[in-house]
């Protein structure tokens, strides 16, 4: 897939160190995300290691629900330009993944209900899905990030509010 990669606006936050998009958590996805404006979504590859299996050689159920919401987090933002917090998920684990495997995660936002954003989210090895995932987030103002982070909302690729 070709897309445009997408800043990530956190990289500068002393502290950051998220398990799915940080590119220096050693234990971590270090999922990078792009944007394909045809498609109008967000996705990732990634392979992920032997420390992200639950049964040897097969990925955790639970590290795909990080990769799906992570990836959907991100569709959140592109859309909506702005942080917002996980509220709903509902999964569907389809078929097991062999690790090692080239992962494709993507994302796509159904629906904007004011502060609720709903999306779409699949997780394919080999053109197949493997889990899908139907997602809600609430979109954060300032107040309402900074309530919950303690810190302020990070600014690059974000609209001043």
């Amino acid at each position: 897939m070709r897309g445009t990669p997408l800043d990530n606006p956190y990289l500068g936050i002393e502290g950051y160190n998220c398990f799915g998009c940080s590119p220096t958590n050693p234990y971590g996805l270090r999922l990078r995300f792009s944007y394909d404006e045809g498609a109008d979504e967000v996705f990732a590859l990634a392979t992920p290691a032997s420390e992200h299996c639950g049964y040897p050689g097969v990925l955790h159920g639970g590290i795909q629900a990080t990769m799906l919401d992570e990836v959907g987090y991100w569709a959140v933002h592109q859309k909506v330009h702005a942080p917002a917090f996980t509220t709903r998920i509902e999964m569907d684990l389809l078929r097991a993944v062999r690790v090692p495997s080239e992962i494709l995660v993507r994302a796509k936002v159904l629906e904007v209900r004011r502060r609720i954003v709903t999306v779409e989210a699949c997780l394919e090895v080999a053109g197949e899905v493997h889990a899908r995932a139907r997602i809600r987030y609430h979109r954060a103002d300032d107040a309402l990030w900074e309530k919950v982070t303690g810190r302020p909302v990070p600014r690059v690729g974000l609209p001043t509010t």
